[in-house]
């Protein structure tokens, strides 16, 4: 990743690294992946893994984003987090989308009937 020119760095992986749904955070990812990612300025991790929608970030941070409420929902299970840094929790069903350019990455996600829950964009 050092080497890498791109305008935008996502990593996605199944577990997740900063989350607040019934999981709870994979330490292992947080001590050995989370430097790698924070070093190499990446932009965004998503994963799966919580059958919840999520976005949990700080403004100029790493975003941390949840969609896995594609096929059930936990309803109801949410672990304490920060609210300054939980911009969404959905515990229902859904999914999440994006349009990403050069210059600009949106995220949106969805219930499972199209309503908008929550997005935001990134901009470089």
């Amino acid at each position: 990743m050092k080497k890498s020119r791109a305008t935008w760095k996502f990593v996605v992986g199944h577990h997740g690294i900063k989350t607040a749904g019934e999981h709870g955070v994979t330490q292992e990812l947080v001590d050995q992946l989370l430097p790698i990612l924070e070093e190499n300025k990446v932009d965004v991790y998503m994963n799966g893994h919580d059958h919840c929608l999520q976005h949990i970030g700080s403004d100029g941070g790493i975003q941390f984003l949840t969609s896995g409420g594609g096929s059930k929902a936990w309803r109801g299970v949410i672990l304490p987090w920060d609210p300054k840094e939980l911009k969404l929790y959905y515990d229902g069903q859904g999914f999440m989308s994006l349009h990403i350019t050069h210059s600009q990455a949106k995220f949106i996600y969805y219930d499972i009937s199209g309503n908008v829950l929550h997005q935001f964009t990134l901009s470089k």
